[in-house]
């Protein structure tokens, strides 16, 4: 598996593919009273998602499956020191195999 295209500052732009490059988790996958439940039940290492709002020091992403959730609404990436946030950037390609994966209850990558 290759390193990571990890995102920074000067990539930030409203509808780019990005992908989760933290550890797994089941934080925040909350929604709202009478929502449903998400299609996906965890944020994956590797997960792709959407940015909706490239705000430098808040950037949100819309994550696949999780679009409803406090995850992709409420969470947002700030970068570090070096302007590198904890994102890697990856291709349309890329991105639509991931999600048909995770949309199957996979993980995102093979």
């Amino acid at each position: 598996m290759s390193a990571p295209d990890i995102l920074n500052i000067g990539r930030l732009s409203k509808g780019l593919f990005v992908e989760y490059l933290d550890e797994t988790t089941t934080d925040d996958l909350i929604v709202g009273m009478g929502d449903p439940p998400p299609a996906c039940d965890r944020l994956w290492h590797g997960h792709p998602g959407v940015i909706w709002e490239p705000a430098m020091q808040h950037v949100q992403v819309a994550w696949v499956g999780l679009e409803d959730t406090v995850q992709s609404f409420g969470i947002g990436f700030s970068c570090n020191d070096h302007g590198l946030y904890s994102l890697g950037v990856i291709s349309a390609s890329d991105f639509e195999e991931r999600r048909r994966r995770v949309l199957a209850g996979q993980s995102p990558r093979a």
